[in-house]
């Protein structure tokens, strides 16, 4: 059963001017990278605030498409005919390693490239493949190179390069897709989810003549899971009739078709996906009528460039509403990565605790790589439940958090001096704990005094009654440790 939610953001798309009411301040930033990345260290909103709204956003965009794509590992690039040549061993055990590696490398993007790598998750869970149908690490890697290099670029280009891309060929059976046994997989889904939303648009016919002229890529160039390319005696030369369109259309004729032919509606299926992501799940006819529209009306004036749409999305009145604050409930990697980004913390070298990212996301469902179906994951609502709950905040607490305390217990000290610029005063310092890891304080008043009491708890109540505590004291790094455990298991940090 689906449920439709009215939205309660009345703001429109003009772009946001900060004023005496409406400041630009560190709630804006915080929700800014919480949801366009996974949340900003507090040391750096200083510099955030010292643009404005809109000369910063440019800046994070600039460089997100200014940056240099992963170097991928030699095996990744490699057929495997090739691996013996190049020291590696092709075999079941090996390939599965060389997939848990680009895992890592995935998630490790999410780490140090937090914007550009909340892009390229947003597009796998939209222009989907899952490794457990293609089974080849170095497709695996490939795909997730496509999806980086793509994630700000020209929607079309990247349409047309990932069909081509093998893990998706593989995936959705385009290398299965012969003239006389046309396979309507990929037709479908390119359709259905990849650019116009189901049953928007196209009729059965269409995914049919699609799937004709999609034949004849289905050659290895050098074995099993090397390369594909076309083979023109595999393909499909008779005439097909695409949305009202006929003739002898090919590959590249479709997405030509399909660009020309349902201009609005793949504009509007896009720009509705990326208003759900990084806006809010709850879109209603007031939101597709002043929001969704004007922007794939931008979209489509911008040739299909990503960039114009975030830009526009971002810079608004409406992305800053209060109402679009804490609506959107965080994934595992989101919530696992946000915690490690927001905290600022030495959490040891990364190979030590890239497993357990890795095998905890999967638990909870968000399998990087490998989602459960081409759909994706279904997100927001669908990630928690009362066993998730518990489990997600006690992972926090006594793994992630533990890393961090096993690696420098002063460093908790610090955190909570640079935040409350070394108060003296315990209010004021859990309050800006509070701010740094949820944005805001709860939004009960007797959450935020129980989390009060909670760093107090250490200290005899009278060194705070006389005012002779201070941040020096030797208990502090365990006051600050006990109050983020608090705050991690409160259901208002699984929002973002």
């Amino acid at each position: 059963m689906t449920i439709n939610f009215l939205s309660c953001n009345t703001s429109p798309l003009t772009v946001y001017v900060p004023d005496a009411n409406n400041p630009w301040d560190s709630v804006k930033v915080r929700h800014l990278h919480n949801r366009l990345g996974f949340g900003i260290v507090s040391s750096d909103i200083a510099n955030a605030l010292s643009k404005t709204p809109s000369t910063y956003i440019d800046e994070l965009i600039d460089a997100t498409i200014a940056m240099a794509p992963t170097t991928p590992p030699a095996w990744a690039m490699l057929d495997p005919d090739d691996y013996a040549a190049n020291g590696f061993t092709y075999g079941e055990d090996e390939n599965y390693a060389f997939f848990e590696e680009a895992q890592y490398t995935f998630i490790k993007e999410l780490l140090d490239n937090g914007i550009r790598g909340r892009l390229t998750l947003f597009w796998h869970n939209i222009i989907v493949t899952g490794f457990s149908d293609y089974g080849f690490a170095g497709y695996a890697f490939r795909y997730f190179l496509a999806l980086q290099k793509n994630c700000l670029g020209n929607f079309k280009t990247f349409i047309s390069e990932i069909g081509l891309d093998e893990a998706m060929l593989k995936y959705l059976n385009g290398f299965e897709n012969i003239v006389g046994h046309p396979n309507e997989n990929y037709a479908r889904e390119l359709y259905e989810l990849f650019t116009l939303g189901e049953g928007n648009g196209y009729t059965e016919d269409d995914i049919i003549n699609t799937a004709r002229a999609l034949t004849g890529y289905n050659e290895y160039t050098n074995g099993e899971n090397s390369r594909i390319i076309f083979n023109e005696e595999n393909f499909d030369a008779e005439n097909k009739t695409i949305f009202g369109q006929t003739g002898n259309w090919n590959y590249d004729d479709v997405i030509d078709i399909l660009f020309q032919q349902r201009t609005q509606l793949l504009a509007r299926y896009i720009c509705e996906r990326i208003y759900k992501d990084f806006v809010s799940p709850e879109v209603d006819d007031e939101i597709k009528l002043l929001i969704i529209n004007p922007l794939a009306d931008i979209f489509i004036a911008n040739n299909f460039e990503l960039a114009p749409v975030f830009r526009t999305l971002l810079k608004s009145e409406h992305f800053f509403d209060a109402n679009a604050m804490h609506v959107i409930i965080k994934s595992p990697l989101d919530l696992i990565v946000q915690f490690m980004t927001t905290t600022g913390f030495d959490f040891d070298n990364y190979d030590m605790n890239k497993e357990s990212i890795k095998n905890m996301a999967s638990v909870f469902d968000q399998q990087i790589l490998n989602p459960p179906t081409v759909a994706g994951w279904d997100g927001d609502r669908d990630w928690l439940n009362s066993g998730t709950i518990t489990f997600r905040y006690a992972y926090l607490s006594e793994d992630v958090l533990r890393w961090a305390w096993e690696r420098d217990e002063e460093q908790f000290r610090v955190f909570a001096i640079e935040l409350s610029n070394n108060s003296n005063d315990p209010e004021v310092v859990c309050q800006a704990i509070f701010e740094a890891l949820m944005t805001e304080i709860p939004y009960t008043e007797a959450d935020y005094e129980t989390g009060i009491d909670v760093f107090k708890s250490r200290v005899p109540s009278n060194y705070f009654e006389q005012n002779i505590w201070s941040l020096s004291f030797s208990a502090v790094p365990l006051q600050v440790r006990d109050l983020i455990e608090y705050i991690v298991a409160l259901p208002d940090y699984q929002l973002k």
